[in-house]
């Protein structure tokens, strides 16, 4: 009878551990939705990244400004029975990246943990006209606390398994005092975080300026990467082309409107491209943009029949 027992016990554990194998394997071919969501609409632009991963966890990369997030965001994440938020990062402390915040909490949609890092208050009141206010980021962290929200310092080499087979890491985070090139503006405090998913990998580079993205065009470590988020909404003012050529990606998204993207400010990003002939999305063109990673490749589907940029003369369909 004991000998049986032990039969029927490692028959059991066998039985187990196969399961759990098939259970993984299956878990692990499953892939990763990032979707780059629409909340460009002239003149206002903004930044929104979703990533659904294939163990259910749903990460937010920015929040747009107030309204686009009451209008798009919202019922973007509410279309999709989306209930929780496991962890959002505000690249850096502007409006149109953090303003959202708000209308998601008001929804009911509950939010476990946000990374969302204070600026130097000088840097900050330097740029009030530009969207950022420093007591405003003060109420909106008592406000999240408030509420039970768990708040965490941006840092980096801060790395996140977010799915079987799918990391998330902090490549950079400065404060713009205490920085290589010495003192920036906000858009330089902006998160750089590596997306890789199997053999698939992605840069988001929140608004990335100039200073501190000259400085990481020669001495940044992973930035060669599939697809690369366009800084600053690929409006001048961004990351130097030195920094694209480092990332040297086959496809490119561009969070903006199309009048911006078509406008003057834009014309040296969109030469960049079009003299590559990358494929480069723009939300102002077609609407909310899905990125679907396998384990060794990626489909990019968009909601609109909006053109696939670069096309001739910026003309919008």
């Amino acid at each position: 009878m004991h000998k049986k027992l032990i039969h029927f016990l490692w028959v059991l554990i066998v039985f187990v551990v196969i399961a759990g194998i098939i259970w993984a394997y299956k878990k692990y071919q499953r892939p990763l939705i990032w979707t780059m969501v629409n909340v460009n609409y002239s003149p206002q632009q903004g930044d929104a990244h979703l990533l659904q991963t294939n163990m259910g966890k749903n990460i937010l990369i920015d929040t747009g400004h107030l309204d686009p997030a009451k209008n798009a965001l919202l019922p973007f994440l509410q279309a999709r029975g989306i209930k929780k938020l496991d962890i959002v990062f505000i690249t850096h402390p502007h409006k149109d990246h953090y303003a959202g915040l708000l209308p998601i909490l008001d929804s009911g949609i509950k939010i476990n943990a946000v990374y969302f890092n204070v600026p130097n208050r000088q840097i900050c009141d330097a740029e009030i006209p530009w969207g950022c206010d420093y007591d405003e980021i003060l109420r909106y962290h008592t406000i999240l606390k408030e509420r039970g929200v768990k708040i965490d310092e941006a840092k980096a080499g801060l790395e996140f398994q977010i799915g079987l087979g799918s990391h998330l890491k902090i490549l950079y985070a400065f404060d713009g005092v205490n920085t290589p090139v010495g003192r920036t503006d906000i858009n330089d405090l902006s998160l750089i975080m590596l997306l890789k998913h199997g053999s698939n990998t992605a840069l988001f580079t929140g608004d990335l300026n100039a200073k501190i993205g000259e400085y990481l065009a020669k001495e940044g470590q992973q930035l060669k990467v599939d697809i690369l988020k366009f800084p600053h909404h690929g409006t001048e003012g961004a990351a130097p082309d030195s920094f694209f050529t480092a990332a040297s990606p086959s496809v490119v998204m561009v969070p903006s409107p199309a009048l911006l993207w078509c406008s003057e400010r834009s014309a040296r990003m969109r030469k960049w491209v079009e003299d590559r002939n990358l494929p480069t999305y723009v939300n102002g063109f077609s609407g909310h943009i899905q990125v679907k990673m396998l384990r060794n490749t990626f489909q990019i589907t968009h909601e609109k029949n909006g053109v696939q940029l670069p096309t001739p003369h910026c003309q919008v369909n």
